[in-house]
């Protein structure tokens, strides 16, 4: 039940991303409030648990920075890609990231090539390529797609370095400070830039809920994480795509083409192949939210 309630509120939160943008609400505004309530909820969840509010001494500036840097950035480019494309295509390119990091990995020498990895990087790049080419028309413009790319990437690298800088810290807790990392960057530019005072009254009430609704569902990822296990908890979040997928055409009248919906089948066929296949341990969990 926790890992479905985290998959609806995930999806949800990207569909309240996009009403956002038809707000006017700013990149940074919007990023960075979303974090801090975020991050205030995971912390509320934490005090309510008696569980440390704060990763172990020696890594809490690498969490926070991880955020203020590399998770910063992704959320953001995701942010800025839907404002170039629809929620259906800009969510199915960024789910790319787990073929990214199984690419990595191959590289890396962190996991050893296998028909399994190669079927699942095939699968994830025609699944791509299909999502793209389909919803060139009404679905994404260039920059977008390199927006949702690039968040992909960024959210590769965070992936890959966040086990290896924080290895004794509780998830939870890194998942709060990350997450203050991130509204620390981002609400800098969007007060230096005078961001804040353009929040209309609706748009502030979207970013309170969809904050809690970050801090729950990252709440839930972990509890599903330990009753389901990584590779099961990432194909089960890679399903937030279908929510956002049909919450875009039912709330926002977002056109979602055909070759849009073989392109995400591949997509999320290629996670599950690549997370429940045999691999090697060091290998990093391909699991995170969307933006």
């Amino acid at each position: 039940m926790a890992g479905l309630a985290t998959v609806m509120m995930f999806g949800t939160v990207v569909v309240m991303q996009r009403v956002l943008i038809e707000e006017g609400t700013a990149t940074e505004a919007a990023v960075g409030l979303r974090y801090l309530v975020g991050g205030l909820v995971c912390l509320g969840i934490l005090a309510g648990l008696r569980r440390p509010v704060a990763p172990v001494r020696g890594e809490r500036l690498r969490a926070f920075l991880l955020g203020a840097l590399l998770y910063g950035m992704q959320a953001v480019l995701f942010y800025q890609a839907l404002q170039h494309g629809t929620v259906a295509t800009v969510s199915l390119l960024f789910y790319t990231y787990p073929a990214l990091i199984l690419i990595a990995s191959l590289a890396l020498g962190l996991r050893r090539w296998s028909w399994y990895a190669g079927a699942a990087a095939l699968m994830s790049a025609v699944g791509a390529a299909l999502v793209v080419v389909s919803g060139r028309q009404v679905g994404i413009d260039p920059i977008g797609i390199a927006l949702a790319l690039g968040s992909a990437c960024f959210v590769t690298v965070f992936l890959l370095i966040n086990k290896r800088l924080l290895p004794l810290s509780p998830a939870l807790s890194v998942s709060a400070w990350v997450s203050f990392g991130v509204a620390a960057s981002t609400l800098t530019v969007a007060v230096a830039q005078g961001q804040i005072h353009d929040i209309s009254g609706r748009a502030a009430w979207l970013l309170l809920i969809s904050g809690a609704l970050t801090g729950l569902g990252t709440a839930g990822m972990y509890v599903a994480l330990a009753a389901l296990g990584p590779p099961r908890t990432a194909v089960l979040l890679s399903l937030q795509t279908v929510v956002a997928v049909s919450g875009s055409a039912l709330v926002l009248g977002q056109p979602v083409l055909a070759g849009q919906l073989l392109g995400g089948a591949l997509i999320i066929s290629a996670i599950a192949l690549g997370a429940l296949s045999p691999h090697d341990t060091d290998a990093p969990e391909a699991i995170a939210e969307e933006g």
